[in-house]
């Protein structure tokens, strides 16, 4: 029997076949919330806030802001303790303001995030590039790192990453001036931003299109976030070395080579910091010296998609090789190359793959506690060095084969 058509069906098939895409991306953000409302309650689970974040709240609702600023809670620099502080001030238990903070700027990246995928997709001349950037970047909200780092694990790594996403928007747009304020910002919130200063070096050196002194916004910007911690007498030399006292976590922490990250000093090299975290930091600039290296021998073949690998692959290069790398470290390079293997990248779906594959054994390790899991980390460290090394294999390839073709033929088609 038919079954009758009445004006409401009518209107909500109309509404399906023009928005069917928005739709979509809107119940996934609405999902995409309600996981994260849903985990953000869980305290247990996260060691760095039972045993760091609680107290340093705590802390600054005894002293106050000013008093707490005076010794600094914590490793952090002065804008995360001012970001702890700031929770003091709210009248409900300090998961939640922390939690509100990483989300936020969690769903603010994802928007940054959707605009450098619609001007790759647009460079290459994709239809409907708008709503496909939108699906691939909402898609991201539900990775491993994405969901247990700042609802669960109450961190912060979104918040630094949210600015290094601006930042890699204004470069591609050639704004860069803006784009070396905000890893400046980035940089100033969290050190794992100096990952990234790389990608900006390489691109000065091939690109040749900004000054060296754009470099300075960084030391300028890192001098200026430390000013309320200055003034509250905090002291010149513990605000300002706070980021040179951190690199000696692997003595004072004890957390050796490697901090759960999966990479070469898993097996059997973690007990050993004292004799190689050295020749680690040495490894790692002649192999980025070496990238860059090739990187500038085919500038030519720099376009946007091809910048963003570069700008994954030299980070990715750091995490891989340095001493001391904890396991949330990669927060950035797995959204980065999920996002271009989803689009417009298809080829880079196996790095992808592996590296939400490390990301559940590393974070079931140290946020869930499944023992069984440890046996797991060597073929995950195997296999993360593994899709590194094709990753820049194939960003050498892809950049020369697109400088040996003509430049229209660059603007308008990138290597699939």
């Amino acid at each position: 029997m038919k079954a009758d058509k009445t004006p409401l069906d009518r209107a909500l098939w109309k509404l399906i076949d023009e928005h069917m895409t928005e739709l979509v991306i809107a119940l996934l953000i609405l999902v995409s919330v309600l996981i994260r409302a849903l985990l953000a309650p869980n305290t247990e689970l996260s060691p760095d806030y039972t045993f760091y974040c609680l107290d340093w709240v705590n802390k600054y609702r005894e002293m106050g802001i000013a008093g707490g600023l005076s010794i600094t809670m914590g490793d952090y620099y002065t804008p995360l303790n001012l970001m702890y502080a700031s929770c003091a001030l709210f009248d409900c238990e300090p998961w939640l303001p922390l939690a509100i903070y990483s989300c936020t700027f969690e769903y603010i990246g994802t928007f940054f995030l959707y605009r450098i995928l619609k001007l790759l997709l647009e460079e290459k001349g994709a239809a409907g590039a708008g709503k496909r950037a939108a699906l691939a970047a909402v898609l991201t909200l539900f990775l491993p790192h994405t969901i247990i780092n700042s609802a669960l694990w109450k961190q912060c790594d979104s918040i630094y990453f949210c600015f290094i996403l601006i930042s890699l928007w204004e470069m591609l747009r050639e704004k860069y001036a803006a784009g070396f304020v905000f890893l400046a910002v980035s940089f100033a919130v969290k050190l794992q931003a100096v990952f990234f200063i790389p990608f900006y070096v390489a691109m000065y050196i091939a690109k040749r299109k900004y000054s060296i002194f754009n470099f300075f916004w960084i030391p300028a910007v890192y001098l200026i976030a430390g000013i309320p911690a200055v003034l509250c007498r905090h002291g010149l030399r513990a605000t300002y070395l706070t980021y040179l006292y951190q690199t000696q976590e692997g003595v004072t922490e004890g957390y050796g080579m490697t901090a759960y990250y999966p990479n070469a000093y898993v097996f059997g090299l973690d007990d050993h910091y004292d004799l190689l975290s050295t020749p680690a930091v040495l490894l790692t600039l002649a192999l980025l010296m070496a990238l860059a290296l090739m990187i500038n021998r085919f500038r030519s073949g720099l376009n946007m998609q091809n910048m963003v690998l570069v700008c994954c692959v030299l980070a990715w290069t750091c995490l891989m090789w340095l001493p001391s790398m904890h396991e949330r470290y990669d927060y950035g390079i797995v959204i980065l190359i999920t996002a271009l293997s989803l689009l417009p990248d298809a080829k880079l779906w196996p790095c992808a793959a592996v590296l939400n594959f490390c990301t559940v054994i590393s974070h079931g390790i140290t946020v869930f506690g499944a023992e069984k899991m440890k046996v797991l980390q060597y073929p995950a460290a195997a296999a993360n060095m593994l899709a590194w090394g094709c990753a820049a294999v194939l960003l050498i390839l892809r950049l020369k084969s697109c400088s040996s073709k003509p430049a229209d033929v660059i603007k308008s088609r990138l290597v699939a």
